[in-house]
């Protein structure tokens, strides 16, 4: 069986650290398996807040704690068997960074603690965990189940574009469906008809034009492992195709999208916090589910301007960021 290419990485960091994983996947120091679209190094970027806040909570890497990597290289077809190379090396927990990850961990195992940080899902109807206020499985984490929060994405096109009537939305089906329901639901309340564009992977990104069906008037991007880590890509694809585009992402507006709008700070720091009580002897099973509670609107108006489109001053007003 093909090995997710970064279980090797994760093993080569541990032996930079001074530990390694033997044949039997054993270390002298708790390992947390990092299940994620993004290789170590990139992952360690992208998500800063979670190391640091596992060493203000007293795990140093080398010391205290080491890391297993399983990366799928933005690949959700490859979560499966990376969930099962972390379950077969035994860590001691896992953080499951996405709705994909997640769902293959928990396919995985119902022993190993896992850490979820998942905006698609609601864990209780996904079978996930009994309750949010006490999962009492071995799941818990930060979910967003709130799929009409997507609606408010072609809310806000719609409030800048007069007479929308015609969208493409961008769609990675790894996380499921919720996202794309809510969108669709919300558009035929508002009487626009929606191209539904399908990426598996990044390089379907570049084809997206040439799948147009007429000319829409504005792009959503629903959000995916994939699909944020491409922010910037996307961003630029929509600058080129001259069309208004909205994203989760805060990363899609300041690469020159027209609009992000999400939670307003990563949850990393939150899910690091449950990891940290997990191997100071929390289960998991008894530590409330959180969700994101701040959201923060992102407007880009030198791509307003570049459009040649006017943001209503009842868009400014609620904006937490405006990129001039």
């Amino acid at each position: 069986m093909r090995l997710p290419n970064v279980l090797v990485l994760g093993a080569l960091l541990l032996s930079a650290s001074g530990w390694w994983v033997d044949a039997q996947g054993q270390t002298s120091i708790p390992r947390i398996g990092i299940l994620a679209a993004e290789p170590g190094g990139a992952h360690k970027r992208s998500f800063a807040r979670f190391y640091r806040e596992l060493r203000n909570q007293g795990w140093i890497e080398g010391k205290d704690v080491a890391f297993v990597y399983a990366s799928v290289d933005s690949d959700p077809s490859r979560y499966s068997e990376a969930a099962a190379e972390l379950v077969r090396l035994k860590v001691d927990v896992i953080f499951a960074d996405s709705a994909p990850a997640v769902r293959a961990a928990f396919a995985a195992t119902r022993t190993i603690p896992i850490v979820g940080q998942d905006y698609t899902t609601d864990p209780v109807v996904e079978g996930y965990a009994e309750s949010h206020r006490r999962p009492g499985g071995n799941i818990t984490g930060v979910f967003l189940d709130a799929p009409e929060f997507s609606g408010k994405w072609l809310e806000l096109l719609k409030a800048m574009i007069p007479g929308l009537s015609r969208v493409a939305v961008v769609w990675d089906p790894s996380p499921g469906e919720a996202h794309l329901r809510a969108i669709e639901g919300t558009a035929r309340s508002f009487g626009v008809q929606v191209q539904v564009l399908e990426v598996r992977k990044p390089e379907d990104i570049d084809v997206i034009a040439s799948a147009f069906r007429g000319r829409p008037q504005a792009l959503i991007v629903l959000p995916s492992p994939m699909t944020w880590v491409e922010s910037e890509r996307l961003a630029r694809l929509a600058m080129k195709q001259r069309l208004p585009a909205t994203s989760m992402a805060p990363e899609f507006a300041r690469g020159g999208g027209l609009v992000a709008y999400g939670p307003k700070e990563s949850t990393d720091d939150r899910c690091a916090a449950l990891v940290a009580k997990i191997l100071g002897g929390a289960s998991p099973g008894d530590l409330p589910i959180e969700r994101p509670t701040e959201f923060a609107l992102v407007v880009n108006l030198k791509a307003a301007r570049a459009l040649n489109l006017t943001v209503p001053e009842s868009v400014l007003s609620r904006a937490d960021v405006v990129i001039q």
